[in-house]
């Protein structure tokens, strides 16, 4: 008997002890979560007010969830979830006195602040600290740790780390797979920007250029060492589609040393907003979406683009494709002529209604169009006149009747 109860007695020490157990376990996630590391500061507990001044910084606390706790934003920053945060100024010079009154105990950034500015909110409680954008897979796991950390603990804010990397994985992993079930080889490139003959591109080493990977297609100007090319390589490299920076589009289409590349000739060039192949959090699965099915010509993976994106992205499609040597004057009458009307009256610079003659009404839209779009003023619808006119980077007419112009057809 005595036996038995001893053995009942140590089989409930022994539930009790494992009770105990998963009890501590569970507690020590939270009791462990802090403090965290990062840099040379040390946070003792969550910070309850945050300021973000990074719009990279942002995307990826905006990806993990964290986003509650934020209270300002830089000017920088203007994701859509953020804009009812107020700002307090640029990222790198905030306004000292709105983090002070809005209670802010910690500041992230990605660009280094004054020294006397630093000095200054450090001296009243305020933290800061200022990470870098990732360049590599790596970095970008330890940005995102790092981030999560400060925000959710070094346990729980780590796993949320985990798990929203993962989720992101897996959506680019899926547009990968949808856009090399082609298996055919798509060239592009990345271009920030055109100065005279040099170009400015997305390379080896920089962020941007993995992005093409995901999206199955080769940046064929990835080798370049430091992302200044001239427009010669360009035009060897001759990609097949061209995505670029706001206001360039308009520069390759214009430029008529570029006119012979595949992108122009095709009307594949795309504008593609900076930030969307910068930004580390879920933007960069729509850029890599935007990517793939421009480049592919495929249909997007995900449910929708963001609204600014959707309007950039009005692209024309021409009816017709302009040809070399074959120009269009007063008193001809051909299909390709109304084409040419079509858009002329689209873009504001005629009245009425398009037919196939080519009038003195025809000429002068021609020329009024040739003047706002900086080109010689001959009124004859000539290939490089064409080739902007029946492209997306055509100017509109400016709303008045125009200068006064002299024909010189």
């Amino acid at each position: 008997m005595k036996k038995i109860v001893s053995l009942a007695l140590t089989a409930c020490m022994m539930l009790s002890v494992s009770a105990c157990n998963l009890i501590v376990k569970e507690n020590s996630e939270e009791q462990y979560d802090y403090p965290v590391t990062v840099g040379n500061l040390v946070f003792e507990k969550a910070p309850q007010k945050v300021a973000v001044l990074s719009d990279n910084i942002a995307d990826i606390i905006l990806a993990c969830g964290y986003e509650g706790k934020l209270v300002a934003r830089s000017d920088k920053c203007i994701q859509e979830d953020l804009k009812i945060l107020p700002s307090v100024g640029t990222p790198d010079s905030p306004d000292s006195s709105k983090i002070r009154d809005l209670g802010i105990d910690l500041v992230l950034g990605d660009e280094c602040l004054d020294p006397e500015l630093k000095a200054s909110l450090t001296e009243n409680g305020v933290e800061v600290l200022i990470i870098k954008p990732a360049s590599n897979e790596n970095d970008l796991r330890k940005l995102y740790n790092n981030v999560a950390s400060i925000l959710g603990g070094s346990y729980n804010g780590k796993m949320k780390a985990m798990s929203t990397l993962g989720t992101i994985q897996e959506s680019l992993d899926n547009i990968r797979n949808v856009a090399g079930e082609s298996n055919i080889v798509t060239t592009s490139c990345y271009v920030y920007d055109i100065e005279g003959d040099q170009c400015r591109v997305a390379v080896n080493g920089q962020y941007a250029s993995s992005l093409f990977e995901y999206a199955s297609v080769t940046n064929v100007l990835a080798e370049d060492e430091d992302g200044i090319i001239g427009i010669d390589m360009l035009i060897r490299s001759n990609p097949q589609t061209i995505f670029c920076a706001e206001g360039v589009k308009e520069k390759i289409v214009t430029n008529k040393d570029l006119k012979s590349l595949s992108a122009v000739s095709s009307s594949k060039i795309y504008t593609l907003p900076v930030k969307y192949i910068q930004l580390q959090g879920d933007t960069r699965v729509t850029a890599v979406d935007y990517l793939a099915s421009k480049a592919h010509g495929i249909g997007k993976t995900l449910q929708s683009w963001p609204d600014e994106l959707q309007e950039v992205q009005k692209e024309y499609v021409s009816p017709f494709t302009p040809k070399e040597g074959i120009f269009y004057t007063i008193g001809e009458s051909y299909q390709v002529i109304q084409y040419i009307e079509d858009r002329l009256i689209e873009l504001g610079y005629m009245k009425g209604k398009a037919d196939k003659n080519y009038t003195d009404d025809t000429a002068y839209a021609i020329s009024y169009f040739q003047s706002v779009n900086d080109m010689e003023v001959t009124g004859i619808a000539d290939y490089d006149t064409l080739t902007i006119l029946m492209s997306s980077a055509a100017k509109a007419a400016n709303g008045s009747d125009g200068e006064e112009i002299t024909l010189t057809f």
